[in-house]
């Protein structure tokens, strides 16, 4: 009995430091600077997460900008969508981020990256950014 409970507390306490990244790289004609690209608010998120991506992608020598959908330009390249969600553990936490670049006209999925991770293993959200958009943008995965 004693050993089906270490078991059991060893398999509870690995999984809830369980974390994943799941990357589809960008091509690279869709990673030129010349490209402008519009990170787009879904309209329910209050944390604007849309100017975190917009600032991680300038980090890398892309023409970014971020708004609300009523808020595009009337030209741009790129755009980026993103599903967020949050879950309370003591604080709020972003369990799970997704990020696609998507061609404007036609909807294309021309990249895409993802991220959950659990309570114990929580990083913040400019963190989860950067990992997401590391792994799709860098021959390499950010190793830190």
């Amino acid at each position: 009995m004693l050993r089906l409970i270490r078991i059991l507390f060893l398999a509870l306490s690995l999984s809830a430091c369980s974390t994943a990244l799941k990357i589809e790289p960008v091509a690279v004609q869709y990673k030129a600077p010349n490209l402008a690209y519009f990170v787009e608010n879904h309209g329910k998120d209050k944390r604007h997460l849309e100017q975190v991506i917009a600032a991680e992608l300038k980090k890398r020598g892309l023409n970014a900008t971020s708004g609300f959908h009523d808020q595009r330009p009337a030209k741009f390249d790129i755009l980026v969508l993103y599903e967020d969600r949050w879950q309370w553990d003591m604080t709020n936490y972003l369990i799970h981020l997704r990020i696609d670049l998507r061609a404007p006209v036609t909807n294309v999925l021309l990249g895409s990256g993802s991220s959950y991770q659990t309570s114990l293993a929580r990083e913040s959200e400019d963190e989860v950014v950067r990992d997401i958009i590391s792994g799709m943008f860098d021959d390499k995965p950010d190793s830190r």
